[in-house]
């Protein structure tokens, strides 16, 4: 699998943390590594008009049907408040931005295994296909209850990853 990261201004920390964490959760999420090696991910940090999305790369037109080229596009821009307009702390707001490409990972692997697909109609799932008119029906889009629903376990497995790691570079406080 290759991970790309594109951002200016962040920390080599977060950095760090974001190439990480993708690795170890598609390793989760897929785990044949036959399939994870032909996966390519490039995460943006941008302005953005979502929080996070998940695109679809097409290079060679194969692409619908056999994903495995992406943009996950993460607006950390968006993430320094929160939903009630409180400023994020430096940790609470990395925290934010890696609860998203959680959630955006998962899109990865629903496309990956064929589970989400562009289609002559439009975007489908399992075979179904999904136009949501509103903010409501958005929420209750099985791929996105999913994301959702998996989002803060998948930050959490990678926290306690990453402690891990740090203890064994001796980078830990302890």
């Amino acid at each position: 699998m290759r991970v790309k990261i594109h951002a200016r201004g962040i920390e080599d920390s977060l950095r760090v943390a974001l190439s990480a964490m993708t690795d170890h959760i598609m390793k989760q999420l897929v785990p044949s590594k036959k399939l994870r090696n032909f996966i390519s991910i490039d995460i943006r940090l941008k302005h953005h008009d979502q929080f996070g999305e998940a695109i679809l790369v097409d290079p060679d037109g194969a692409g619908r049907y056999r994903a495995r080229v992406f943009d996950i596009i993460l607006d950390h821009h968006r993430m320094k408040e929160d939903d009630y307009g409180r400023v994020r702390g430096d940790t609470e707001w990395c925290h934010e931005i890696l609860k998203t490409l959680g959630h955006e990972l998962v899109h990865v692997k629903q496309y990956v295994t064929g589970e989400l697909n562009w289609r002559e109609a439009g975007l489908t799932y399992k075979g179904a296909h999904y136009d949501p008119g509103n903010l409501l029906e958005y929420f209750e889009l099985p791929y996105e209850i999913e994301a959702y629903g998996r989002e803060r376990g998948l930050l959490v497995s990678f926290l306690v990853y990453w402690a891990n790691i740090e203890k064994e570079l001796g980078l830990d406080d302890g």
